[in-house]
């Protein structure tokens, strides 16, 4: 069920490791998990770019540096808080389904669910929107050009980056798997070579060059026709037809990112602004905290006890608040460009008032008491947080799904893909990847959207941000952004203690409620006296963090993934 998972399980949780030091900056924070990602970012500011910019700079150089959690190949989430004209933006390029696909592409002829077909290979990935989105965002609110902005990330690309420990071990244990599967080193060849260097095992400190150099000098040169037409649109369409694959060049020229209405919500003083769909996570977010806020209002009387993330009760109802959220996720949502998603009445403080009404203060209660055990018939992820000293914010989230997605590579230009197909519901009412059941509404169609949990948030207070936060791990980040969010604006944690903090998860299928380690020694037998079905996991999610105050910019990158902020 959580296979994939271990890409967030290779480093100690926060708890076993050094906090790095508070720092406050006083014109620009950006917090990314990868350390030259952040300093990409701030040398784009340096160069007059404003948030948007540096959102984008951040982006292509973690398609260099982390490019088995995100890249040219896969697509994103972005959302913009623009504090002159107090308005928000919201950019979908969420990868889309080829023409050719169908609801059926990965069944057999009984009817049965051929799961590889979705997670590896050609027929697993879609048609990539990472350059259309990042162009577009630069194109319409940025200040710079696109060299300027790339400038970074091709640097990064021909001179190389040393392998920090988490990009090592995700190597090892793909060479691992590659030395179970032999076959795939001639079916995926072009990955082992370029990616996995024949076989040869890494170590960290290793320099690793991208094999994606000259792709990035012709986006900046040429912007996103650079990779959507002429050469690189033939290549890649030639060698989707050489291996099976059924995205056409016809696909690329149509790709277009799409400008979303934000969801918004009141919370404590301020507005929530985050992702609506086809991203599940901005519902289910704000579902759950609209669930917390209800359920205190219908008891007072607990409010105290509410208000201590370490007590038993809160964490009792949080993972209840959690477990009506994702199995609405399940039954709802979907692309609403295809489907009827109710995003309004998920999100209202009535429905919320519903759900938090059935809580049990003593007791959880069965699956079906969520929703319906049986719906009708995102691992390799990264996020960035980016705020300026004028209260202008970023928050965005790429990916192309699992680690190192199909494994499908483009020879000429080493494009790597994505194997997003898989967060389609590939057949109704059957786990995916990441063990998430989804409905029809998230079934595969041309030219849909996958449903997604990833997390893009911002918090705005007198029209200025003073949160931008998400986090990368599959659904998990979902539960990570929320608590995250708790942590900072209802437990007022400063930013590094809210994202060390440990982190507890809960998706309602599969019926466990995970915990971090410091929860499992202090909470477990507590949690197991309310019916809950405790299990221990290393790490859950990776968080990116940026908090505006009266004393400056606080930014802090999750140390689950090794990440490290920068600013000025």
């Amino acid at each position: 069920m959580r296979r994939f998972l271990w890409i967030l399980s290779l480093t100690l949780v926060a708890a076993q490791v050094q906090a790095q030091p508070a720092v406050v900056y006083q014109k620009i924070a950006i917090a990314a998990d990868h350390p030259a990602a952040s300093e990409a970012g701030l040398e784009v500011h340096r160069a007059g770019g404003n948030v948007v910019d540096v959102a984008a700079a951040v982006g292509f150089a973690l398609s260099v540096v982390r490019p088995e959690s995100s890249g040219l190949g896969g697509g994103g989430f972005m959302v913009i808080w623009d504090a002159e004209q107090g308005k928000s933006i919201a950019i979908d390029y969420r990868e889309r389904a080829p023409a050719a696909a169908t609801a059926d592409m990965f069944l057999d002829q009984e009817g049965n669910l051929l799961a590889e077909l979705a997670q590896a290979g050609p027929k697993a990935a879609a048609i990539p929107h990472h350059v259309a989105g990042l162009c577009h965002a630069v194109r319409k609110y940025g200040k710079l050009d696109l060299k300027a902005v790339l400038a970074p990330a091709v640097r990064l690309a021909k001179n190389g980056v040393p392998l920090d420990e988490h990009s090592t071990a995700i190597r090892l244990q793909t060479l691992a798997k590659f030395e179970k599967r032999p076959e795939w080193k001639e079916e995926f060849e072009p990955f082992y070579r370029l990616y996995l260097q024949n076989g040869v095992p890494f170590e960290a400190g290793q320099i690793v060059t991208s094999p994606q150099a000259e792709l990035l000098e012709k986006i900046a040169a040429e912007g996103s026709a650079g990779f959507y037409d002429g050469p690189a649109a033939e290549a890649f369409a030639r060698e989707m037809r050489r291996v099976g694959g059924i995205i056409s060049e016809e696909d690329l020229r149509t790709a277009r990112p799409t400008e979303r209405e934000a969801i918004t919500a009141s919370y404590d003083d301020g507005m929530i602004v985050t992702m609506p769909p086809p991203s599940s996570g901005g519902v289910a977010l704000i579902e759950s905290l609209n669930i917390l806020t209800a359920f205190e209002q219908r008891h007072p009387e607990l409010s105290a006890a509410l208000h201590d993330g370490d007590d038993l009760l809160f964490r009792h109802v949080l993972t209840e608040s959690m477990k009506h959220a994702f199995a609405d996720r399940a039954t709802y949502l979907g692309d609403p460009d295809y489907a009827e998603v109710p995003t309004a009445r998920l999100v209202s403080p009535e429905y919320a008032a519903k759900l938090a009404a059935k809580i049990d203060i003593h007791r959880t209660k069965p699956l079906e008491e969520y929703g319906r055990t049986s719906p009708t018939r995102d691992g390799g992820t990264t996020h960035f947080s980016v705020i300026d000293a004028a209260g202008n914010a970023v928050a965005c989230t790429e990916t192309i799904n699992l680690g190192f997605g199909s494994y499908v590579v483009i020879p000429e230009t080493g494009l790597l893909l994505n194997n997003e197909m898989d967060d389609f519901a590939a057949k109704p009412g059957v786990p995916n990847a990441f063990g998430l059941v989804q409905s029809e509404a998230a079934a595969v169609g041309p030219g849909r959207r996958p449903l997604s949990s990833m997390t893009p948030t911002i918090f705005v207070r007198d029209g200025k941000a003073v949160l931008a936060v998400g986090a990368s791990g599959g659904p998990r980040i979902i539960t990570a952004t929320m608590q995250v969010f708790l942590n900072a604006v209802r437990f007022g944690m400063p930013a590094q203690a809210a994202i060390d903090a440990p982190r507890q998860h809960h998706q309602w299928l599969p019926n466990e409620l995970l915990v971090e380690p410091p929860l499992w020694t202090s909470s477990r037998a507590g949690l197991e006296a309310y019916g809950h079905d405790v299990a221990k996991e290393p790490s859950l999610a990776a968080s990116q963090l940026v908090l505006k105050d009266e004393a400056g910019l606080h930014a802090a990158s999750d140390p689950r993934k090794g990440g490290k902020p920068a600013g000025e």
